[in-house]
This record gives structure tokens, C-alpha cells and sequence, in this order.
């Protein structure tokens, strides 16, 4: 496969999901500065809250009359996304030069580490955390308004939560699976213009203390076996958004392939 580059500056429809975390907050800010007048942005969480205050902040930092911005709070499930998302697009009634489609990892990358006792809070769990961005993504694939569109899909992984590691075991097993989704989908649709890359944003900053299901505290350096990646620098949500633009429009990736911010550190 080739490599390939992307001028982010065209009319794109963006889908960003997971926006709650700060990384979430900075992809939604960083892509929407960059996208050209009528884009459109769609940002998904369950959040309300955090998506109120996003909306504030992208209201005072980007120029007026340039992106249109649209939030969508998901219910529970986040099984409602799809539909979010076909009701923008009939609201947008413009036609789109390309498509972005973001799957950040919102709160369960940054405060809870959940591991489900009963078979309902599994169910739940997996509802969200891999059946959900698997519908939204194939409706975003089918979608009759964006059929020859151009497609970028952006899988945010990580190189730590797909191992195994204690109080994360469901967290990893569904990022593995999204992982190899994301896989397939690059494969699949190569031949219609899609183009997919799995991003791993390093040890960020803001991957403090987190908190398990019984409120106990946990030091990531207690889920970490590896001295080598207790050593590696944490990131600033702002450095990793940076580092996956530069990658979209300057290094280039071969779709399907997997980029880690520790694969370089230049920005």
C-alpha cells in the first residue's frame, strides 16, 4: 500500500467521539481550526456537561461563520450515535469534500478503571466501549449523503491497553477488538476511498491517579510492569493532537497500519 497525506483544510464532515478527556477536547479544537469554511463538526459524548462547556470553549476559540459545530449527547448505550449523526447531516444539506470519522476514548481513558462483575455490566460495558463505535463507523460507511466522499478513519488505541494487564482486563480485550475492526475496515474498503489509521497518543499527562470500581486509587506505575514505559515522557494532550496532524498532512501513513507518538518524537 501506498502512502498516503491529507490537506486537512478541504469541506469535511467530522465525527469526533469520546470528546470528555482533555485529548478529546484538543482533537476537537486542533482538526475544527484547521478544517474550510461550511465543515461541519459533530461532537458525540455522554457527557452533557462536558459537552456544554466544549461547546462554549470552541464557540470563543474558533472564527465565527468558519466550522459548524453540532454536539450530540449519547444515551447510556451510546447506541444512539448513528442516528445523531444521519440527523446532522440532513441539517448540514451541503455537500462535504471528506469525511473524518474520530473514535477518542473519553472517560475510560482517564478516570475509571472498571472491571464488571455481573454479566449486565459486561454487556453494558461492551455495548459501549466496542459495539457502539462499530455501528456508528458502519453507518458512516453507508451513509447515502457521503457515498463519494472521501474517508478518514481514526482509531485512537493504545499500545499499553491492549496488553494484560490487572483491573483493565475488559478495557483491553475491547480495545484489541476494536483494533482488529479498524484492521478489517482498511482492508475492506480500500477499494472505495477509505483510509484508516490506529493512533496511539503515548502516556499522557493527564493519566494521573485513576480510580477502580470500589473508589480505591491506583498509580498507572501499578498497572505497569515495563520500567521502559514508566520511562518514556508523558504527553500533553496538545503534543499528541499536533503529532497525529503532522502525521495526516506531512509524514503520511500507510492505511491500516498502526502509528505510535513514541515512534518518533518529532513533531
Amino acid at each position: 500500500m501506498a502512502a498516503k497525506r491529507m490537506d486537512l483544510s478541504k469541506r469535511t464532515f467530522l465525527v469526533l467521539s469520546g470528546s470528555s478527556n482533555p485529548l478529546g477536547q484538543s482533537l476537537a479544537l486542533e482538526f475544527c481550526k484547521r478544517l474550510a469554511t461550511d465543515s461541519m463538526a459533530l461532537i458525540l459524548d455522554e457527557d452533557e456537561q462536558q459537552l456544554s462547556r466544549l461547546e462554549e470553549y470552541l464557540q470563543r476559540e474558533l472564527k465565527p461563520e468558519t466550522v459548524k459545530v453540532r454536539m450530540g449527547k449519547l444515551d447510556a448505550s451510546h447506541s444512539n450515535g448513528a442516528d445523531i449523526m444521519e440527523q446532522a447531516l440532513e441539517a448540514a444539506n451541503d455537500q462535504f469534500e471528506r469525511t473524518i470519522i474520530i473514535h477518542n476514548e473519553g472517560e475510560a481513558a482517564t478516570k475509571v478503571l472498571q472491571e464488571p462483575q455481573t454479566t449486565q455490566d459486561w454487556k453494558s460495558y461492551v455495548q459501549q466501549q466496542l459495539y457502539a463505535p462499530v455501528a456508528l463507523s458502519q453507518r458512516w460507511l453507508q451513509s447515502k449523503t457521503l457515498e463519494k466522499v472521501e474517508k478518514l478513519a481514526v482509531n485512537v488505541t493504545s499500545s499499553l491497553m491492549i496488553r494484560p494487564l490487572i483491573h483493565v482486563g475488559l478495557l483491553c480485550s475491547c480495545k484489541r477488538a476494536r483494533d482488529m475492526y479498524f484492521r478489517a475496515m482498511a482492508a475492506e474498503e480500500l477499494r472505495s476511498g477509505v483510509h484508516v489509521l490506529s493512533f496511539t497518543p503515548g502516556l499522557l499527562s493527564t493519566h494521573q491517579t485513576q480510580c477502580d470500581v470500589n473508589g480505591n486509587e491506583i498509580n498507572p506505575e501499578e498497572l505497569v510492569a515495563s520500567k521502559r514505559l514508566l520511562q518514556l515522557p508523558r504527553v500533553q494532550p496538545l503534543q499528541a493532537t499536533l503529532k497525529l496532524i503532522n502525521i495526516l498532512e506531512e509524514i503520511s501513513f500507510v492505511s491500516g497500519h498502526e502509528v505510535d507518538y513514541y515512534d518518533t518524537f518529532v513533531l
